[in-house]
């Protein structure tokens, strides 16, 4: 518990983890919750708009994370303030004149203003540089899994009470990240590195140079976030016809998975700084595929929680050790780009996973997207049991 204490005992470290607690809580709320329901029972908005404006938001934080990491090494934390200004702005306009055209240009422009802040909190208080970065990760991991997770559940008590009054609570949200970010990062550069002849461009093409990332890093974020972008909208279809789930049960089971995963993140990132990442990589990749292909013998609820448990603490395994192996990669000088440049490649899995995942449900049936995701994270274990990786990294630093 000492890279705690640490944590929360330093005025920059406590800001930026409070700011992205504050911000995936109300994210995770707004598009996950509060928007596809608002948007049809509040505006009599088809939920196919409702879907463009929550795609709108991803893909433009997928695609604005690049630039807004270079951003972060030349100017500091002046760009996260002035991203939580516009996600501001965003909210009020979505607020104060709600139309379908509305919701889809305030959806994307708040994708743009949250793009630096989880780029800003990973350089910030987990640098690349840091002994005990593993250890620091999952704390990380933990306080956005805690927000994220916890904004989608908490708003639906509100959204019961009053659409508005659930509106006007997730401004004041994010309201308080604005404070927290222009009061405790005041006078905190936060730049990470970078002169003023820095050019993204440069960095781009010697990261791509790198044979490490070319052939390793690149390929195994894709598959990765594939993987489970495939079964994103699929679990509750699967949930609700294959495991006879009702909605209620499903939630548990969603619950049953963070919980595990949020608990174990601090523990796995201590144990990241001192087992080798061949041996967390490939047994985390490997656990996580052998308790999806155990999802086609679940027998109700019980099971499936304690299965959902378990793809939980594999997550939790593979996260902070799979950041310990991008972080080899970047230079300290410029690391807001790095993990801004690698974001964007994961986020392609993502934003590709449930088209695929919805083609092969619908050509094979559910239990195929599920098999065929098994088969990629099984593949990634077996590659990263067998792969010389620490002998790679040596030779390159």
């Amino acid at each position: 518990m000492h890279e705690l204490k640490r944590i929360l005992s330093s005025r920059k470290d406590f800001a930026l983890l409070l700011v992205l607690f504050l911000m995936e809580f109300t994210r995770g709320a707004f598009f996950l919750t509060f928007l596809p329901l608002y948007a049809v029972n509040y505006l009599n908005i088809s939920v196919a708009t409702a879907g463009l404006a929550v795609s709108a938001h991803y893909l433009v934080e997928t695609l604005f994370k690049g630039a807004a990491g270079w951003q972060l090494d030349l100017r500091g934390h002046r760009v996260l303030s002035t991203g939580l200004m516009l996600g501001m702005a965003a909210l009020l306009f979505m607020k104060m004149s709600p139309s379908a055209t509305v919701l889809m240009i305030g959806s994307a422009a708040f994708g743009l203003s949250v793009s630096p802040v989880w780029l800003a909190v990973i350089s910030g208080v987990a640098p690349v540089q840091s002994k005990d970065r593993a250890a620091r990760m999952g704390i990380v991991f933990a306080v956005w899994l805690a927000g994220g997770g916890g904004g989608p559940v908490v708003i639906n008590f509100f959204i019961t009470y009053n659409y508005s009054l659930a509106f006007w609570l997730l401004i004041a949200l994010w309201g308080c990240a604005l404070i927290v970010s222009a009061t405790m990062l005041t006078g905190l550069t936060g730049k990470t590195g970078g002169s003023s002849g820095f050019s993204f461009f440069k960095e781009v093409a010697k990261m791509a140079k790198n044979p490490t990332v070319k052939y390793i890093l690149l390929p195994g974020m894709f598959l990765q976030t594939l993987s489970g972008g495939l079964l994103l909208p699929l679990l509750p279809l699967y949930a609700q016809n294959k495991l006879g789930l009702s909605p209620n049960q499903y939630a548990f089971l969603l619950l049953s998975g963070g919980c595990a995963a949020a608990l174990c993140f601090l523990p796995m990132g201590r144990l990241a700084d001192h087992l080798s990442l061949r041996t967390l990589l490939g047994t985390g990749f490997g656990l996580t595929a052998f308790s999806l292909a155990l999802f086609s013998t679940a027998r109700g609820a019980t099971s499936a929680y304690l299965l959902a448990a378990l793809v939980g603490f594999s997550y939790a395994i593979v996260l902070p050790a799979w950041n310990n192996l991008l972080a080899k990669a970047i230079s300290p000088e410029c690391q807001a780009t790095g993990w801004g440049v690698f974001a964007t490649v994961e986020g392609m899995g993502i934003a590709f996973g449930p088209a695929i995942g919805g083609v092969v449900a619908k050509s094979c049936g559910l239990s195929a997207a599920i098999i065929l995701s098994t088969v990629l994270l099984a593949t990634m274990s077996c590659f990263y049991f067998l792969y010389p990786m620490e002998k790679l990294y040596s030779r390159q630093m």
